[in-house]
């Protein structure tokens, strides 16, 4: 399938290795309540096991099985904020490659890990223990296989649910620019799932709207007509932070991300999508997004990085406040 209308050529953009899994502040859009998932938190390597996941389950058997892993990973990985920013190489086909190698997209199983050797696997059961055989030290779990002591802030209610997995692996791989911490990774197993990765990436219609500011989503204020259009922190997973892409237009079911007055207020809202040249947006240059009725773009007023900032236009200069990965 290819690309909806609404998209650009991806820059192809290199992961930063950063040795170490403790989240960073500053590059992270600031709020006054936590929105993170539950179980997220400031994570320190444990000694002996510095990784989130020290080891990874076999990968598919199959083409087929690689693919129907990959478009699993991808859907849970667009979700929690993983630019699609770059052709091949970007943060969210890393990430789904490296979700397909070490869970081959169950959301379900856990691998029993005995200092860095798998002695067992199985798929997890709401309301009783995982079944790993006696003396193993730590188990990984769910799509990104969170370890249990290296990513112990994160619960097994958590780490066994698709969307919050894949939002605490987000904030683990410092927001997308860090992979290290995951053995198919280091390995270079997930290599061997970038194919089925970006072909399920090509084929998103719907995911979050991610800033170049690191850490930044779009977000619905709320589902409702001239309901603010926000920037919050990426990595919740919420429905408020998804947005489909068809036709030049930003949509959240019924409504649209629109300028609600060309030669007035240059704040951006939600109108009931329509016809309305203010609903409609193109690409321009490298990740800008300009609006039809008025030729400004779509800006992070001042690059503010302050969850719950209202988005607006502003004349396109290519600023880096300006600049939009889509899913």
């Amino acid at each position: 399938m290819s690309r909806p209308p609404l998209s650009w050529p991806l820059a192809a953009v290199a992961v930063a290795a950063v040795a170490m899994i403790a989240l960073p502040g500053p590059a992270q859009a600031a709020t006054t309540g936590d929105a993170r998932p539950q179980g997220a938190g400031r994570t320190t390597a444990t000694p002996g096991l510095a990784s989130v996941a020290p080891v990874a389950a076999s990968g598919p058997a199959t083409p087929a099985l690689a693919r129907s892993a990959a478009d699993t990973c991808v859907l849970y990985a667009a979700r929690a904020g993983w630019a699609n920013n770059g052709y091949y190489s970007g943060d969210l086909v890393t990430a789904a490659a490296i979700c397909v190698a070490e869970s081959t997209g169950n959301p379900l199983l856990y691998v029993c890990d005995d200092n860095g050797t798998v002695v067992g696997q199985g798929n997890y059961v709401s309301g009783e223990p995982v079944d790993c055989p006696a003396g193993t030290t730590s188990y990984d779990r769910g799509l990104w296989q969170l370890n249990s002591v290296n990513a112990s802030g994160v619960s097994d209610s958590c780490a066994f649910s698709a969307v919050c997995n894949a939002g605490q692996a987000y904030l683990l791989s410092q927001r997308g620019t860090d992979f290290e911490p995951w053995s198919s990774y280091d390995q270079d197993t997930y290599a061997q799932f970038i194919d089925p990765a970006q072909a399920a990436v090509d084929a998103l219609t719907s995911g979050t709207v991610t800033g170049a500011e690191l850490g930044e989503c779009l977000v619905q204020a709320k589902s409702a007509v001239n309901a603010k259009v926000e920037i919050a922190n990426c990595g919740s997973g919420a429905a408020t932070q998804q947005w489909s892409v068809s036709g030049g237009k930003l949509r959240s079911g019924s409504v649209c991300a629109a300028v609600p007055s060309p030669a007035g207020d240059p704040g951006i809202v939600l109108q009931r999508c329509g016809r309305a040249t203010s609903q409609d947006w193109a690409p321009l240059g490298r990740g800008e997004l300009r609006d039809a009725a008025d030729g400004k773009c779509l800006t992070d007023p001042s690059g503010s990085l302050n969850a719950g900032t209202q988005v607006d236009v502003t004349r396109c200069s290519g600023a880096k406040d300006q600049t939009w990965w889509l899913p």
